[in-house]
């Protein structure tokens, strides 16, 4: 490796970019992640982080596969220390080279090149199969654990693993749909764990719930790292910036306690402080209870006040340490939130090759994949609330407090002009417009809640109707213009005030903190009001979006939480072009992918249909004996719920008192809407009707709490809707029957809803088949799912909807419901072999 004289491999756009960097930097080390042309010129650098090259390797992806890595050597002498030979080894391992380079960018010294491209070695399917079947690596360390029994071989997983190997292979986008039992977490983690072994690359995984991120990471992973001896198995969860504690800004927030809070919160800073000494992970869930959203808005990490390397606290950065074991991962885990955050960010910059919000990546796993669209709504559109807004500006100045007061009080301690100008501004301008503000969002609420009201809805959908409504002409549109004016002003005046200070380098470093502060809190006001804008007073020549206000929350003495929602209508093309066509592997499952007996809805929703990569789709069924394990019960002697809501609802009811008679309780009944289940409630609490068995109500406590005393009882009855549809896993007796009131359709006058139809019905299509009924399919099989969870579980579900029955449509949702025995006749006939069911399924309990 000889020494390259002058810029024979440094082109001179590259070596000026170097110079400019360094000579800002005082002539310390700088790095810089640098292309190579076909001839191996340096051709381009940008800088990735002034300081020693060690430190900038602890930043996730700071290089990718194919690049160069350079910093320099102040002293001028370019030969490589030990240190620079360590870090070389572990960059040529990854794909990237290494060179230094002379403070004038005349010399450089290439320490390794970069790899000549390397050829992707596939995973064998026959080694994956092995491994998960009765003599393999996984049965093995299961029988070691628990026992010979404990082992089951499952063919439809081995299926499923083989299909994902494919798709790692060959690329493209799959997917997966495996049913209940089929054990698809080790069927996917399995072939991804053998592919970062033979190629080094990371997968990511993101989840819908919390429950699935806890199994991967607390069970599935920990498993698979003791099981697959033969190779390193690393893995990685990793959460958003806000879930994490900054302790730079719990040190500025424990030194401007009193001026910062409006009440006295030194007790809970001091708690936190406490915290963070024993805390493994800094995560606001390790937090044994969860601090004022006020507290934590002042001590969690945000990215745009992020000193990175260059802050005090870097080296115990509990962020910074997350991000670090998701880069040296095989396996990141995230949930659909992140990843799709993630993606926002990409698409904003245009960065598809480094880190973001997550190390880059180009193998993906998608579990729970029916929520991806959602998500992806939530994410690629705008929200943004009366709360929010006011917890923004209340963070500026309330009742004397706050960053801008404390901003002020420094300032008045120090008597140079700059310092008494600044104070002036601070006072004059930036509190007049912090007040101003405030009032202006209190004013446009109120309007907005009255336009609510006056509709007598709690949700809203916004059309160009909504510019001729009267409040709009006479209120709304003018307080809207006046708080982006003041929210502009406010931006305008710290700037004013920054550019003052800077002049002074030691005052301005004293109060960086602070001017950081509340730079990021006028960068969220202004994305606030962009959000406001696009939600009230979108542009004419936009893209279509579906635009909706909405009650949200319980509401206060003093006022109701009001909500502004913005959202692309066709979230298809973004999800193809900047994450399906952006990665060379997707792996798209769940337990309910499927519906019409295919794929077609998913892939026209997710955008797949039209994407140019290689698809492929396939079922798992599960394996579980439903014909024997289960029942499926069809009242068909209750009134439709769409003709006679009251009369079904009171069948309903009736009907559930006899399961609960027959089952001994062990019981969901699974509702569409919080009315019924408070309804159902007060039906069962009434004289005679459901006393003798546990009552569990969703909403009256947490979702947790709620699960755990129903798998303690082994007799409650629980009542939900929503969320205790899916990702609810209760194994064993305690679980014995479901009550399914009626059909999950999803609700024809929401924004969402209400919009999408009417762009299948102005393109020709019926909005009904194409929208409706798989959506509705899809929730039917995951209400379905919560019964049966093992080969041991026996159980009832009744279906209390007679238009499975009486509509045409009813055979296709039966059709995909798992293959249990069916009932189907009036109440008072079914009800007798139902009841015969459990008697024997008791029967067979005590013999066995």
């Amino acid at each position: 490796m000889a020494q390259v004289a002058g810029e024979a491999r440094l082109l001179p756009k590259a070596a000026a970019a170097i110079r400019t960097q360094i000579r800002l930097h005082g002539g310390n080390e700088v790095c810089f992640v640098c292309t190579v042309d076909d001839q191996g010129q340096v051709a381009t650098a940008r800088k990735v982080a002034a300081g020693d090259v060690q430190s900038v390797l602890a930043l996730p992806g700071v290089a990718d596969r194919g690049e160069l890595l350079v910093h320099n050597h102040p002293s001028g002498e370019l030969t490589p220390s030990d240190a620079d030979m360590e870090v070389a080894y572990r960059l040529h391992m990854n794909g990237v080279g290494f060179a230094i380079v002379d403070n004038d960018a005349t010399r450089i010294y290439f320490v390794t090149e970069i790899p000549e491209g390397r050829t992707l070695v596939p995973v064998d399917p026959d080694d994956v199969d092995v491994q998960l079947g009765p003599h393999g690596l996984i049965a093995q360390a299961m029988r070691r654990v628990h026992g010979a029994r404990d082992y089951e071989d499952r063919p439809s997983q081995r299926a499923m693993a083989a299909e994902v190997v494919t798709a790692f292979n060959e690329g493209g986008v799959a997917l997966l749909e495996a049913g209940t039992g089929v054990g698809k977490s080790l069927g996917y983690l399995v072939p991804a764990l053998r592919w970062a072994a033979a190629n080094g690359e990371r997968t990511v995984v993101s989840t819908n719930t919390i429950t699935l991120q806890e199994q991967l990471v607390a069970k599935d992973l920990p498993f698979l790292q003791r099981a697959l001896t033969d190779q390193p198995v690393r893995f990685a969860l990793l959460k958003g910036w806000r879930n994490y504690l900054c302790l730079y800004r719990l040190q500025q927030a424990q030194g401007a306690g009193a001026a910062l809070f409006e009440d006295n919160a030194s007790g809970e800073v001091a708690k936190i402080a406490e915290w963070a000494q024993r805390t493994k992970d800094g995560s606001l869930s390790d937090l044994g209870t969860a601090p004022r959203a006020d507290i934590w808005d002042e001590v969690s990490a945000e990215p745009d006040l992020c000193g990175r390397l260059k802050c005090e606290f870097y080296a115990d950065c509990f962020l910074f340490k997350a991000r670090k074991e998701a880069a040296n991962a095989d396996i990141v885990v995230v949930n659909h939130h992140l990843l799709l955050s993630d993606v926002a960010v990409r698409r904003q910059a245009q960065n598809w090759d480094e880190a973001a919000v997550l190390p880059a990546y180009k193998r993906l796993v998608i579990d729970e994949g029916h929520h991806l669209e959602d998500a992806a709504a939530s994410h690629l559109g705008s929200s943004i609330t009366r709360r929010a807004l006011a917890r923004m500006f209340n963070r500026l100045e309330r009742r004397g407090k706050g960053l801008l007061p404390a901003l002020a009080a420094r300032l008045a301690g120090a008597k140079d002009l700059l310092s008494v100008a600044s104070l002036d501004l601070v006072q004059e301008r930036l509190l007049s417009s912090t007040l101003t503000a405030r009032d202006r969002v209190q004013l446009l609420f109120e309007l907005l809640a009255a336009v609510l009201e006056m509709q007598g809805t709690a949700v809203m959908r916004l059309t160009g109707e909504f510019q001729q409504h009267d409040l709009w002409r006479n209120g709304i549109e003018g307080t809207l213009k006046e708080l982006l004016t003041e929210i502009d002003a406010l931006a305008t005046g710290l700037k004013v005030v920054r550019d003052r200070l800077e002049s002074d380098q030691k005052r301005a470093e004293e109060l960086a903190p602070l001017l950081n502060e509340v730079r990021a809190v006028l960068r969220r006001l202004q994305s606030a009001g962009d959000a406001l804008a696009k939600g009230l007073m979108p542009p004419a020549d936009g893209p279509p979006v579906v635009r909706w206000m909405e009650f949200q929350g319980k509401p206060t003495l003093n006022e109701r939480n009001v909500a502004v929602h913005c959202v692309p209508l066709d979230l298809a093309p973004v999800l193809r072009e900047d994450l399906f066509e952006r990665v060379e592997t997707a792996v798209i499952t769940s337990a309910t992918l499927a519906t019409h007996g295919g794929f077609a809805f998913l892939e026209e929703r997710l955008g797949i249909a039209d994407a140019r990569r290689t698809k492929r789709a396939a079922m798992f069924p599960s394996p579980f004996d439903y014909p024997r394990q289960a029942v499926l019960v069809v009242p068909t002697d209750l009134p439709a719920p769409n003709e006679q809501p009251r009369e079904h609802f009171a069948a309903v009811c009736r009907q559930l008192r006899d399961l609960m008679t027959a089952s001994d309780g062990g019981l969901f009944a699974l509702f569409t809407s919080h009315r019924d289940v408070r309804e159902a409630a007060e039906w069962l609490r009434g004289p005679g009707q459901g006393g003798a068995w546990p009552l569990l109500v969703h909403g009256e406590e947490p979702r947790d709490v709620l699960l755990q005393r129903f798998r303690d009882s082994g007799r409650a009855v629980l009542l939900g809707t929503a969320t205790f549809w899916e990702g609810v896993d209760v194994p064993g007796d305690a679980l014995r029957g479901l009550l399914i009131a009626k059909l999950p359709f999803r609700v024809p006058t929401e924004p969402m809803v209400a919009a999408q139809c009417e762009a299948i019905e102005a393109r020709g299509g019926n909005s009904f088949g194409e929208f409706m009924l798989p959506h509705a399919s899809l929730r039917l099989k995951q209400g379905f799912g919560r019964l049966i969870r093992t080969a041991t579980d026996a159980g009832v579900v009744v279906l209390s909807d007679p238009r499975v029955i009486s509509k045409r449509y009813g055979r296709e949702l039966l059709d995909a419901l798992p293959p249990a025995r069916r009932l189907v006749g009036a109440w008072g006939e079914v009800r007798g072999e139902m009841a015969r069911f459990y008697r024997g399924e008791r029967q067979q309990r005590k013999e066995s």
